[in-house]
């Protein structure tokens, strides 16, 4: 097994700005599948996120994809949900990913069944998030399972245009748990995103946790659906939604619109990171990362350099 170069923990606390990719996963993704993914990103992003059967569409074990990226010399985020596992299952997953090496997850409730699978596919819900956290937390405090300095533990958060009266308690609450970062749903629209971000900054709460905002590479508007019917639906402008809506090449249009928020984004005080939602070969999200590395590098030169 290689050794990844560095870990996620390690780029939000060295770097100003963390850049990590979907891993692309499916039901007929093979171990090859996940090593030639990897193969392609691990030049250009800080780590690669492992989902956990999103949608209720089984694919490869989030521990067995994460072990593949891990022989591959990168590091992987692993999701981690309760809706498909009782207790017991859940923390032996949980023993897994140290066993192997993971460092880092995204733990959650998990996202209800779709509406076409409920009547065949049960939800299981034996515990919620927060015990889930705790669980992670407990085992990592014995150093016989989890060297130190234990799991780095994330959750996701629903971004939303906060009311004056907003307070914030749901994420305040993660952070109370020992939550250190949390993960947006996927976002285009940035003007929300930044009144999300300004309450979070002015109730102090990124000085307890980082924010990593979820930027999704459309390519097509089914793609534009499916976020939109997802648990916690896609954050997007109406005027974001015509641009796509009326694109001779919604792919190309999705692209250009993608560079867009990603420059955006990184200029919202309080936001740590991204991390790049695609479908299909991973060279795209890999360009998009160059780029946008490539201009932000430029954006922070001196005139005189």
């Amino acid at each position: 097994m290689k050794t990844p170069r560095s870990t996620f923990r390690d780029a939000i606390r060295r770097e100003d700005f963390v850049l990590t990719a979907e891993l692309p996963l499916g039901s007929g993704t093979v171990g090859e599948d996940v090593r030639a993914a990897v193969a392609v990103l691990r030049e250009a992003f800080d780590a690669v996120q492992v989902a956990d059967n999103p949608a209720g569409h089984p694919h490869i074990s989030p521990i067995a994809a994460a072990s593949l990226v891990l022989d591959e010399g990168m590091d992987p985020i692993v999701h981690l949900g309760c809706r498909d596992r009782n207790r017991i299952a859940l923390q032996s997953d949980l023993m897994g990913a140290a066993a192997i090496g993971v460092t880092s997850l995204v733990l959650t409730r998990g996202e209800k069944m779709p509406p076409a699978l409920k009547a065949k596919v049960k939800g299981v819900f034996d515990i919620g998030a927060q015990r889930l956290v705790a669980t992670a937390q407990a085992l990592a405090a014995n150093e016989r399972l989890v060297p130190p300095p234990g799991f780095f533990i994330g959750s996701n958060v629903t971004a939303l245009d906060p009311p004056p009266d907003w307070t914030a308690d749901g994420v305040d609450g993660k952070a109370d748990a020992g939550i250190k970062f949390v993960q947006t749903q996927a976002c285009l629209d940035v003007d929300v995103l930044r009144r999300y971000m300004a309450a979070l900054v002015a109730r102090k709460l990124i000085e307890r946790l980082s924010v990593i905002v979820q930027v999704p590479l459309v390519d097509s508007m089914e793609m534009v659906h499916d976020l939109r019917q997802a648990r916690r639906p896609l954050l997007v402008s109406d005027a974001c939604a015509q641009r796509l809506r009326e694109a001779v090449d919604v792919a190309a249009e999705g692209e250009a619109l993608c560079r867009e928020v990603l420059l955006e984004v990184a200029t919202v005080p309080g936001v740590s990171g991204v991390n790049i939602l695609y479908r299909g070969a991973p060279e795209a999200a890999v360009r998009l990362a160059s780029w946008f590395r490539a201009e932000t590098r430029q954006a922070h030169a001196s005139p005189g350099a």
